[in-house]
């Protein structure tokens, strides 16, 4: 029996996890549809980045789930779960480098690739020195969550920085892509800026102030958190009552913002 997943957490943990690969199964779906999806060729890169934050998500919720099975069954060392913490904070870079990707460029219509690689580069190596200058020495399963942990004290100032990093990029790109509510009245664009731009915050703002003190915490937010999925799925991907009440159709958009600055992605 594992140490680390009491026999009477037992049920719990493998609630989590059969959860945590259902809600990963959908974000990689929702990933897997959005980069299938035909547009104009300067827009393929904003619309495979939109991907790669959706995708990003199914692989480190994927990860968790399988952390948590590993250490049901006492499979789960230390060296294991910090190599699969490394691993989980460079897909995390990787993921919000294609969410913000996305927004900067449906909201200025440039790409600004050089900076916006520079900063998360930078933010994967502040991350990095944060987790080592505290001596990373152990492994716990704390509510379902395999985490690392420390011997020394976090500095707070670079813990303040790596906040502000992981949620300030993406809360300021999705309030300013919302905003192009106001600069168009066409309803096909009105009804995909919502969808997009409401599950993006939606999912942050959940992650944000939804705890996770249990397992059963845990399972709830992953829940809801399928839910901006679902919405960016279907903003690009319309049901049939949609079509008819929004005239939006499937897929595609100009390449190009439109003169009232709104692309139609």
């Amino acid at each position: 029996m594992s140490d680390l997943v009491p026999a009477s957490a037992l049920p719990a943990a493998a609630a989590l996890v059969v959860v945590s690969l259902g809600v990963a199964a959908v974000y990689l779906f929702v990933g897997f549809r959005l980069y299938q999806r035909p547009v104009a060729a300067s827009a393929r890169l904003a619309s495979a980045q939109l991907s790669v934050w959706w995708s990003g998500l199914g692989a480190t919720t994927a990860l968790g789930g399988v952390e948590l099975a590993l250490a049901a069954v006492g499979a789960l060392p230390y060296p294991l779960a910090l190599t699969c913490y490394l691993l989980t904070i460079l897909l995390d870079c990787a993921l919000l480098w294609g969410l913000v990707g996305f927004l900067i460029y449906v909201y200025t219509g440039q790409y600004r690739l050089v900076w916006l690689t520079a900063f998360y580069a930078w933010f994967y190596g502040t991350v990095l020195y944060y987790i080592f200058n505290q001596q990373p020495f152990s492994v716990a399963i704390v509510a379902g969550q395999a985490t690392i942990q420390y011997l020394a004290k976090p500095i707070p100032a670079i813990e303040a920085v790596i906040i502000v990093g992981l949620f300030g990029p993406e809360i300021v790109g999705a309030i300013l892509y919302l905003s192009l509510l106001r600069r168009t009245r066409d309803p096909p664009q009105r009804y995909r800026i919502t969808l997009v731009g409401g599950g993006i915050m939606l999912w942050l703002l959940l992650d944000l102030f939804v705890p996770t003190p249990t397992v059963t915490w845990s399972i709830v937010r992953g829940v809801l958190q399928v839910v901006p999925g679902v919405m960016s799925l279907i903003a690009f991907y319309p049901p049939e009552w949609a079509r008819r009440r929004y005239g939006v159709t499937a897929m595609a958009g100009p390449d190009s913002p439109t003169p009232e600055g709104v692309p139609d992605r």
